[in-house]
């Protein structure tokens, strides 16, 4: 298979797959618009009023009995869609609908019957449907019986008054001539003629078909309606869906996060690990941070990083969770670890860790105090992980953050063999993240992403502020997962009754002895070069 086509079969597929996202968070809404499209259009057919249609047949002939006596050809004989439409108006004129109304005994006017009634002509045939329709099936039948009735009664009036009218001409113009003339002869066989059809007057319109009482209301069953409303309902959800995922611009999917941001993820965090404040109380819900170490070493085989950088497009998405618990798992793993907060706006590391913020890096900057007096380890099993807080916080964050006076200092840390874990400003709503990324001493970005939080134009905001500074990102932390079982977290659990190992190996100086020595060291990870 070549490679467009690899290509076009795994577009199909996310394609597919973002279909079944959006149908799996969505799902809620589709089924209760179904649901309510359902139950309105059953109860509006059940409270709507029932009406039944009946509807009788009648033939008619084109012409009159006295052209036909006469030996007259009609000139509308060559015209049968107009002589139809002539027949479907007397059916439905308001003297045959008040000969209705005297033959039922209705008080109901003319007008009033011809709106029960519609009458329509046959396509292909010289048929008139004379359809009731009614709250009462037999009032219906009746009804369009009634309508065919009149009908031929109002045509067999016509063709009697037409035979007479007929005979009073022939009278006149036979009177008009001698006896026993030809022209009399013929005239006087015409008005025997005429005599004759009066007979027959009426048989020109006959009931093929009379009106029986419906057993069924008009209009679709309870099941037809059903379905219909299914199908109302389907539409208008998904017209709504489509709506609400329109106008809703967060981004949902770590897939999504990957295709705006241009990184790949390197771990994606639960959102249970962010219920709980201190860092010393998620000690449980380490394990996507040790994916994440496990990343960052394979990167350092061809990438220093020595110094870290954490940021986010905007504030909210766990930046500093981030960061904390990165490196802690460092820590626990034996490396020497020190976290720097350089979120001078709005430092939150007093909540993760049980440490006076008010002395930190802003007191080194300010007062030249060492750092060795500034650091603090807030977990005494730790030895190596140190903390630097923000300090007091200053009038002018992006100044200072932009001196080389900061960078002195993150240099010096980084001096010692520590990873250096720098928890920065989001990027997007303030410049200090931004002046810090064009500076050589910082080694790597990760980037953190929170799902159903961060919208796509914050993402490319944050991606345009990336592509035109130095220091290059190294992947992604996607936070708020809210589905954790699908990447398989808590599937793999450690046995009931597991315990702590401790890394540091026995006392070489004590024989026989397992106790710690104070001065041991840790082995160190490999993201250390």
């Amino acid at each position: 298979m070549s490679a467009p086509d690899r290509l076009g079969r795994v577009r199909e597929s996310d394609n597919f797959q973002g279909t079944l996202d959006i149908l799996r968070r969505r799902w809620l809404i589709i089924a209760a618009v179904v649901v309510a499209s359902v139950v309105i259009g059953v109860a509006r057919h059940e409270r709507a009023a029932k009406s039944y249609a009946s509807s009788a047949s009648v033939t008619f002939q084109s012409g009159t009995l006295s052209d036909a006596a006469l030996q007259v050809s009609p000139s509308s004989s060559i015209e049968p869609v107009r002589e139809a439409a002539t027949e479907v108006l007397i059916a439905h004129s308001p003297e045959v609908a008040s000969a209705v109304a005297t033959q039922l005994h209705l008080s109901a006017s003319p007008t009033e019957l011809l709106d029960l009634v519609s009458v329509e002509a046959a396509e292909n045939a010289d048929v008139l449907k004379i359809e009731a329709v009614t709250s009462d099936p037999h009032y219906s039948a009746r009804l369009a019986n009634a309508f065919a009735q009149q009908y031929i009664a109002f045509k067999t009036r016509s063709q009697l008054a037409g035979i007479t009218a007929a005979q009073n001409q022939l009278q006149q113009q036979i009177v008009a001539l001698p006896a026993g003339s030809s022209s009399r002869v013929a005239l006087e066989q015409s008005q025997q003629r005429l005599s004759e059809l009066r007979a027959v007057a009426g048989g020109s319109a006959n009931i093929i078909g009379l009106a029986t009482p419906a057993s069924q209301p008009k209009g679709p069953s309870t099941s037809t309606t059903v379905i219909i409303s299914l199908l109302i309902g389907l539409a208008i959800a998904f017209l709504l869906v489509f709506l609400l995922e329109s106008l809703d611009r967060r981004i949902r999917s770590i897939e999504e996060f990957e295709r705006e941001y241009r990184l790949p993820a390197l771990t994606a965090v639960p959102q249970a690990g962010f219920l709980t404040g201190r860092a010393d109380t998620r000690r449980e819900m380490l394990e996507p941070f040790r994916i994440l170490r496990s990343a960052l070493d394979f990167t350092a085989v061809t990438q220093e990083l020595n110094t870290l950088l954490v940021t986010s497009a905007v504030s909210g998405e766990g930046k500093t969770t981030t960061a904390v618990d990165l490196s802690h798992v460092v820590a626990l793993a034996g490396r020497h670890v020190v976290l720097v907060e350089l979120d001078l706006r709005r430092p939150s590391f007093a909540a993760h860790f049980d440490i006076d913020p008010r002395n930190g890096l802003t007191t080194a900057l300010a007062h030249g105090t060492p750092l060795s007096e500034l650091l603090v380890e807030p977990f005494s099993d730790l030895p190596h992980f140190s903390v630097l807080p923000a300090g007091h916080l200053p009038h002018n964050p992006s100044e200072l953050l932009g001196s080389p006076r900061v960078a002195e200092v993150i240099a010096e840390l980084a001096a010692s063999g520590a990873l250096v874990i720098m928890d920065a400003p989001p990027l997007n709503p303030v410049a200090d993240t931004q002046v810090l990324l064009n500076k050589s001493m910082i080694h790597g970005l990760i980037l953190v992403a929170r799902l159903f939080q961060t919208t796509r134009d914050e993402v490319r905001r944050a991606r345009a502020i990336l592509d035109r500074r130095m220091v290059e990102p190294v992947g992604l932390v996607v936070t708020g997962l809210q589905d954790a079982g699908r990447y398989g977290y808590g599937a793999y659990e450690p046995a009931a009754g597991a315990a702590d190992v401790d890394l540091d190996g026995p006392d070489e100086s004590s024989s026989g002895s397992s106790a710690r020595s104070s001065g041991s060291t840790r082995p160190r990870l490999p993201i250390e070069r």
